[in-house]
């Protein structure tokens, strides 16, 4: 058999056990590798290290050394099924130089620019997932996730505990919602305050309000989820992206990624006394590892440029 065939064989058998957000990313890292190995004709009795270490080194002349490490690890994954049912004696993977992880050097705001942002963001088509990523710091699927019957105003709490994940593959797109969240520790309570609790019931009767207006043509399918827009339709993951960079612009704010107000939570918390415990559940970290590594990358840029009282 080809190693490029293998490599089909094992993505359809290993479907079954993953995410389809994770098996459209596999696609897409095969439709690389598979043209190279189909191009050497190399079986997978005969791939040796050497065939894997020259495909790195290709690869790395176009792609950053963090995207080759997603091929290694496609192909590590799947030499591993194979020498698990004896296909092979072993995994050649384990005999070469994989690239070196490049750390990413993400941003955050401070205490005074999220004031802000606050101030700009009212009346905005994504204030409802902004306002969620900076006092919460949730991933973009948790936004998208929140559902109305995870509000508990009386005792002022918000369950994290569904998310909603962007799917493309063959041409398609769509929404994929599910119960399975990132690790056990995504699955938390996160307290409400004044503001956010009188913020959510006006949003409820604006939405509420929208379902009478909008009458037969009020979208249905995402009954039940809070970031929806007057139509009821969810609000779009690219879309979030666009508005975000987009108001930033427009008012003149220094941009970063919707993604650095996860960041920009961590910092108010640092900045407000919590400890990394606190901070690793609140952002729903598995291990604490990351937290730690936020906290070193944080104080770092504080130093260098803007942590402010």
């Amino acid at each position: 058999m080809l190693f490029c065939d293998f490599l089909t064989d094992w993505l359809e058998v290993h479907k079954m056990n993953i995410e389809g957000i994770t098996y459209c990313g596999y696609k897409l890292i095969l439709k690389q590798v598979y043209p190279y190995f189909k191009k050497l004709r190399v079986t997978l009795d005969d791939l040796s290290p050497l065939h894997i270490q020259n495909y790195y080194a290709a690869k790395l002349k176009k792609l950053s050394s963090n995207t080759v490490l997603k091929h290694h690890a496609l192909i590590r994954s799947a030499l591993a099924y194979a020498r698990k049912m004896n296909l092979i004696k072993e995994n050649v993977t384990d005999l070469v130089e994989k690239p070196k992880k490049q750390k990413f050097i993400g941003n955050f705001y401070n205490q005074e620019e999220i004031g802000r942002l606050l101030s700009i963001l009212k009346d905005s088509p994504i204030e409802t997932p902004v306002m969620l990523s900076i006092y919460f710091g949730l991933r973009r699927s948790e936004i998208l996730g929140v559902k109305w019957d995870a509000i508990d105003l009386v005792n002022r709490t918000l369950i994290i505990n569904h998310k909603v994940v962007p799917v493309s593959g063959d041409g398609k797109y769509r929404l994929e919602e599910s119960d399975t969240l990132k690790t056990d520790s995504s699955y938390r309570a996160m307290p409400l305050n004044d503001h956010l609790c009188n913020y959510l019931l006006d949003l409820k009767k604006k939405q509420e309000a929208d379902k009478k207006f909008c009458g037969n043509r009020y979208n249905k399918k995402y009954d039940g989820y809070m970031c929806v827009n007057k139509l009821g339709r969810l609000i779009l993951p690219n879309y979030i992206r666009k508005q975000f960079k987009r108001l930033l612009e427009s008012n003149r704010m220094r941009v970063i990624r919707f993604h650095d107000l996860r960041h920009s939570c961590a910092s108010l918390l640092l900045h407000l006394g919590y400890n990394m415990k606190d901070i690793q559940m609140w952002l729903g970290h598995g291990d604490i590892g990351t937290t730690m590594n936020i906290y070193a990358h944080i104080k770092v840029l504080s130093k260098k440029i803007f942590l402010t009282g």
